[in-house]
């Protein structure tokens, strides 16, 4: 299966999404954070990114986690993260 290829706020802002809309119904409403991706070197599964789990219970993590690695297995981060990175960097020392 071919990945598109995103920036790391694309992915963010997908990651995001799916979390809030695909909650089960017995999770609390509470905002989860979802940081942006961090990349990594190409993996055995042509993986090149990974987020941290939010850390508001076990049960949420995991379903966190589950998100998030369905998302890994479809989306590519592209060149730009790092500049991504860079640029909410210089924007949160303001």
């Amino acid at each position: 299966m071919a990945k598109t290829v995103r920036t790391a706020e694309q992915i963010r802002e997908e990651v995001h999404m799916r979390i809030h809309q695909e909650k089960p119904t017995g999770e609390g409403r509470a905002e989860t954070s979802v940081p942006l991706p961090k990349a990594h070197p190409v993996d055995a599964e042509a993986r090149n990114w990974d987020m941290e789990a939010s850390g508001q219970g076990k049960e949420h993590d995991a379903y966190v986690r589950r998100v998030i690695e369905e998302a890994r297995k479809e989306f590519f981060l592209s060149d730009a993260a790092d500049h991504d990175e860079q640029i909410g960097h210089s924007i949160a020392r303001r």
